[in-house]
């Protein structure tokens, strides 16, 4: 009996010591490498996110007299704002 007791308290301090308690710690250890993984800048500015007032007037004028394209791609909510801008200025609607 006294063995029963001692065998089932040492599996319960095992499976308590063994789960959610170690839990924070990994949940750490992957949101750091993951962390490590992305790219630093350095403060660079390469000046994409400027819009110059010569680029939608290039464009006006680049299209001529061609109507605007209508493109169904399902992907379109995926683009960035400056890759949508750039197509918009290509006449890509």
């Amino acid at each position: 009996m006294l063995l029963r007791v001692f065998l089932l308290l040492t599996v319960c301090l095992t499976l308590a010591s063994a789960g959610c308690s170690q839990f924070p710690l990994m949940k750490d250890a992957f949101s750091q490498s993951f962390a490590s993984m992305k790219p630093d800048s350095g403060g660079y500015d390469d000046g994409t996110d400027e819009v110059d007032g010569w680029v939608s007037e290039a464009g006006v004028e680049a299209r001529g007299d061609r109507p605007i394209e209508v493109d169904n791609d399902p992907f379109r909510a995926l683009m960035s704002p400056k890759a949508k801008s750039i197509e918009r200025n290509l006449g890509i609607q």
